[in-house]
């Protein structure tokens, strides 16, 4: 089961919960309302931020009393009107939410303030299920994360960020964000939430397994933090894991030792889905009596709660006890429910996911993409054993030549100079630097040879500059070099270190990728195509703009034949020229 929903008030307490104060401003607490008078406007509002969740009634009243007073700062009356929007949504009231946030986007122009207005924009949207426009924000969000400075704000957008990828299951790219938080300069409540978020990550992630001990370090951090929701959740997710490796006796121990605490939480669906989990183990010892009762208590608390994936699980559960009992009728009824609150959950899910990949952008994740690409392999190591024995020799040859004497040394010096500058001369082009296509196709040959001995994959891009011809025509060869140094330059940021790149015709370049699917060629493809739109023709003093179409084949469809590879590449830039240009268009063989 893959379905996962949650409901508004878990998403409130894990996201919404993150106070909106600004950097380098202290967290100012006040101990009474009189106090709290006695600040200053802007210490007011910092303080009302701060005691949102704690004390909402107090919250309440500074934001009546502040809504009275004449506030004369740009940046205090923005700061209200984040604070009101705040309220809107802790009431539940999310229609009178977005015009609030769409007038603060419209006018503010603090990067800040901007991040925190879309970050609530984001949770409100899509807990009224306006997927499409949540994930609008969100895209602009993701955006924003390079030039945030600030470690705290940066860990607050990443808590969002991270949890919104889960919701899309994309536990990979949820889990490629941990590497931008700083933990040292986090409040303990905020590493907590991260940590959890990022343990459902791992433990749905095939590739990035949570462990027992890991979980309980997370566990004992929110405890220690007074974190005590993020902690229960930890823990739920601590008993699934039992559950999934036949451990139901570990799983019922952490029910029995945390239920009166997790019940006091008032989370229905994190009470319900901890308690589906027990019922789940009972069932596994053979205990039908004590799973039905579980499972019927969480089916009663679950259905208090919106899009609660324990109504599934229950129903699956109760479904199961009634087959043994060999009470089909019954059975069949569970069943019949518990597919009937899977499709609507389904359909929900295909609704979020659809409404994702309407706005989603490739730039915003081709950093994390091109991370993924860059493997180690056993070309590179060959690669530079080769090189490392060539210093080898000539510092042998430097060595003799010392020996022999002066002018010995002289000769050799020259000699050895003159090779590798005939050398590069022979091999690189000498406008761009990269390969020239007799070097290219020499070093593509080794790699097809090494990829189809150990039967890796291998892909090749080839693309070609759109209308080349007119800008060497109107702006001169100078221009047209600057275009072709600037192009190489900004595809070359993205490629890997043993990917072969040459530039073989006057606007013609090629890319092999040696281990490399089809599918991971096309998005680094579509990655450098992005980027020379990108590129700023400003700098030539010509109005000009650069552009380019793409093809690419594999090994899987063209085999291990460089000339097949580069014909298909070939055949697919030319599709992408006739669908308009600056396309990347990816070789498919088909039926003659």
């Amino acid at each position: 089961m893959k379905i996962i929903m949650v409901g508004a008030v878990l998403l409130l307490s894990l996201l919404v919960i993150v106070p909106a104060g600004f950097a380098n401003e202290p967290a100012i607490l006040a101990k009474s309302p009189a106090a709290e008078q006695n600040l200053t406007i802007r210490q007011q509002l910092t303080y009302l931020d701060n005691i949102r969740l704690e004390d909402q009634s107090q919250f309440k009243a500074g934001l009546a009393r502040l809504r009275q007073l004449p506030l004369s700062e740009t940046a205090d009356i923005e700061y209200l009107m984040l604070l009101n929007a705040y309220e809107q949504a802790l009431l539940g009231q999310y229609d009178g939410v977005l015009p609030l946030l769409t007038q603060l986007l419209d006018v503010s122009s603090d990067s800040t303030m901007i991040i925190k207005a879309r970050m609530l924009a984001v949770n409100v949207l899509l807990l009224s299920n306006n997927h499409k426009l949540a994930f609008s924000h969100f895209e602009q969000l993701t955006n924003s994360i390079s030039a945030i400075t600030d470690p705290v704000l940066m860990a607050q957008v990443i808590v969002l960020v991270m949890f919104t990828y889960n919701q899309l299951e994309r536990y990979d790219l949820s889990l490629l964000y941990l590497r931008y938080i700083d933990f040292n300069s986090i409040s303990p409540k905020l590493a907590c939430r991260i940590n959890v978020i990022a343990l459902e990550a791992k433990f749905k992630h095939t590739d990035s397994i949570a462990t027992e001990n890991e979980t309980n370090t997370v566990v004992d951090e929110c405890v220690a933090a007074r974190e005590f929701i993020p902690a229960n959740i930890a823990r739920h997710h601590l008993m699934q894991y039992f559950l999934k490796n036949n451990e139901p006796a570990k799983t019922l121990a952490i029910y029995q030792q945390y239920i009166t605490q997790i019940e006091q939480t008032h989370y229905p669906m994190l009470i319900s889905q901890v308690s589906v989990r027990a019922a789940q183990a009972q069932l596994q010892l053979g205990n039908v009596q004590q799973a039905a009762m579980l499972s019927t208590e969480a089916l009663l608390v679950a259905k208090s709660s919106p899009n609660n994936v324990a109504l599934v699980d229950a129903y699956a559960t109760l479904y199961q006890i009634a087959k043994q009992q060999k009470n089909y009728a019954m059975a069949l009824q569970y069943l019949e429910q518990q597919y009937q609150v899977e499709e609507e959950f389904n359909a929900g899910k295909a609704k979020q996911q659809a409404a994702y990949h309407t706005v989603k952008s490739e730039i915003e994740l081709k950093n994390q993409r091109i991370n993924l690409l860059d493997r180690d392999n056993e070309l590179l190591f060959l690669q530079q054993s080769i090189y490392q024995e060539e210093v080898k020799n000539s510092r042998l040859l430097l060595l003799l030549a010392a020996l022999i004497g002066g002018i010995a040394l002289l000769l050799a010096y020259r000699g050895l100079t003159g090779r590798r500058r005939f050398k590069l001369m022979a091999e690189f082009d000498q406008l761009t630097g990269i390969s020239n296509r007799y070097h290219f196709n020499n070093q593509a040959k080794q790699a097809l040879k090494y990829c189809q001995a150990k039967h890796l994959p291998l892909a090749m891009i080839l693309f070609d500059l759109d209308h080349f011809k007119t800008i060497n025509d109107q702006f001169g060869h100078a221009t047209g070099d600057w275009a072709l140094q600037q192009i190489v330059q900004a595809c070359k940021q993205f490629m890997r270190s043993n990917d072969i790149f040459g530039r073989i015709g006057g606007e013609e370049f090629a890319i092999m990728m040696p281990g490399c699917e089809l599918d991971k060629a096309t998005l680094l493809a579509e990655i450098c195509r992005d980027a020379i739109t990108s590129i700023d023709c400003n700098s030539t003093e010509h109005q000009f703009s650069l552009s380019a179409s793409f093809g690419v084949s594999g090994s899987n469809v063209s085999g291990y034949d460089i000339k097949l590879l580069l014909a298909d590449a070939d055949k697919a830039m030319y599709e992408a020229k006739s669908r308009g240009r600056n396309q990347v268009v990816e070789y498919q063989k088909t039926d003659q």
